[in-house]
C-alpha cells in the first residue's frame, strides 16, 4: 500500500472529523466522521473484489525454451466481475528473463466481463528451471487512494535449454595451436636414444644404465604417433547459495563446455568430457551423436554444493594420454591441480576457463597453463 496526496487528504479529513465530534458533536459532525471512515473501507473492499474477480492467463509457445532465443508469449487479463477495473498494472519477473514490448508502467482498465490479450515475446537469459512471466499485479482503487501489490499464488515455471554457441576466428584457433601439439608427451614408442630428464617425465621411462654412466637422470627418447583427444573437465561444485548468485556462472560454464566440444568435434578431434552425476562420468564426443548425448546430459545437469573435483578423479595418470587438458569452472585452486595431475602441468598444455572473470592474471607459461576469463554479462561467442 502506497501513500499519496489523495491518501493524505483523506487522512486529514478523518482527523478533522475527529476534531469535529470531539469538540462540537451533533449530527453533521458524526455524519462527516462516518463518511470519512466508510470511504477507505469501501475502497479497500473494491480492491479485494477486483483481486477476487481477476483472472490471469499466461502461456508460452512451449514449455522448453532455449537460452537467449525469443519465444512467443501470451498474456490475458480477464474481468469476471460485475463492475469495472479502474487501474491494473502487472509486474514481471525480470532477474532471469525479459518480456519484449511490455512495460511494468502500463495501466489496464477492464469493463465488466471483458478481457485483454497481449502477444509478446519472452527471452530467457540463463539455462535452468525458474519462474518467468507475471510476478504480481498492482491494483488501485477508483479514487486512486490505495494501491496494493498482489503476488500471484501460482507462477509460471519454464525449463530453459542451454544455447549452442559456435566459436570461430583467430582466438579459437589459438586454443589448439601447433605449438601446443608439440609437447614432451606426444610420443608413444620407445627408442634407444636418451636425453636429460625433464621435470614431468614419467619415472618408467628413466634409463637407469645410462643415468648411472652419465651421473644424472636420463630418459629414453620417444618417437611415434601423436596423442589424440582432449580432456574437458567440468567443475561440479555449486558456488553461491541463492539462484541470483549461481545461475549466471553455471549457465556460462555449460555453454562453454558445449561450445568447446562442438568446436573440436567439427575439427575431427575427439573430446572426452568429465563431469559428476552421483559419480564420475565421461561423455565421449566424436560425432554428432556424441554431441547430442552431451547436450542431453547438460540440459538437466545439476551442480552440487557438496560435490568436489576430487569426485572426478579417475585412475592415476589417466589424463596423461591426452594431448590437451581443459578445465571449466569458477576458481582455479590447488584441488584443481591435484585432479588434473601436477605431473601433467608443464608437459601437457592446459586451458582454464573461469566463469565470472575471476583470476585473470594467473597465466603460467612455464607450466603451459592459459587462463581464459568468461564474463557472465557478455555473450559467450564474443569471448571465445
Amino acid at each position: 500500500m502506497l501513500r499519496n496526496k489523495r491518501f493524505l487528504i483523506l487522512f486529514a479529513l478523518f482527523v478533522l472529523s475527529l476534531v469535529g465530534i470531539s469538540f462540537y458533536g451533533g449530527p453533521v459532525s458524526y455524519t462527516f466522521f462516518w463518511l470519512c471512515v466508510s470511504i477507505p473501507l469501501i475502497l479497500l473492499l473494491y480492491i479485494f473484489l477486483v483481486i477476487v474477480s481477476l483472472r490471469i492467463y499466461q502461456k508460452p509457445e512451449g514449455r522448453n525454451m532455449v537460452c537467449g532465443s525469443p519465444s512467443d508469449f501470451y498474456i490475458t487479463l480477464q474481468n469476471e466481475g460485475f463492475f469495472s477495473f479502474s487501474s491494473l498494472r502487472i509486474i514481471f519477473f525480470s532477474s532471469f528473463s525479459t518480456i519484449m514490448g511490455l512495460e511494468d508502467s502500463v495501466v489496464y482498465e477492464l469493463p465488466p466481463h471483458s478481457s485483454v490479450t497481449k502477444k509478446t515475446q519472452l527471452v530467457c537469459r540463463y539455462r535452468g528451471q525458474y519462474e518467468v512471466g507475471i510476478k504480481a499485479v498492482v491494483v488501485k482503487d477508483f479514487l486512486g487512494v490505495f494501491s496494493i501489490s498482489w503476488k500471484l499464488p501460482e507462477t509460471l515455471n519454464v525449463i530453459v535449454a542451454p544455447a549452442v554457441v559456435r566459436i570461430s576466428g583467430s582466438r579459437a584457433e589459438a586454443f589448439f595451436s601447433d605449438a601446443d601439439r608439440e609437447n614432451a608427451m606426444q610420443k608413444t614408442e620407445a627408442d634407444i636414444p636418451v636425453r636429460d630428464y625433464i621435470a614431468g617425465d614419467e619415472l618408467r621411462f628413466i634409463q637407469w644404465k645410462a643415468s648411472a654412466a652419465m651421473q644424472k637422470l636420463m630418459v629414453r627418447e620417444r618417437t611415434g604417433e601423436e596423442k589424440s583427444g582432449i580432456a574437458l573437465i567440468l567443475d561440479p561444485k555449486r558456488c553461491g547459495e541463492s539462484t541470483e548468485e549461481y545461475l549466471a556462472p553455471e549457465n556460462s560454464m555449460i555453454e562453454c563446455v558445449l561450445a568447446l566440444a562442438l568446436y573440436y568435434m567439427e575439427k575431427n578431434i575427439p573430446v572426452d568430457v568429465f563431469y559428476y552425476e552421483g559419480r564420475a562420468q565421461k561423455c565421449v564426443v566424436q560425432n554428432a551423436e556424441g554431441f547430442e548425448r552431451l547436450y542431453t546430459k547438460m540440459l538437466s545437469y545439476s551442480f552440487r554444493e557438496d560435490a568436489g573435483l576430487l569426485a572426478l578423479l579417475t585412475e592415476p595418470g589417466s589424463l596423461a594420454s591426452y594431448r590437451m587438458l581443459m578445465f571449466v569452472g569458477q576458481e582455479w585452486t590447488a584441488e584443481c591441480e591435484t585432479v588434473i595431475g601436477r605431473e601433467n602441468l608443464g608437459v601437457i598444455p592446459c586451458r582454464v576457463f573461469l566463469a565470472g572473470g575471476r583470476q585473470t592474471d594467473l597465466d603460467d607459461r612455464e607450466r603451459r597453463i592459459a587462463f581464459v576469463p568468461i564474463d557472465t554479462d557478455r555473450p559467450l561467442r564474443e569471448q571465445l
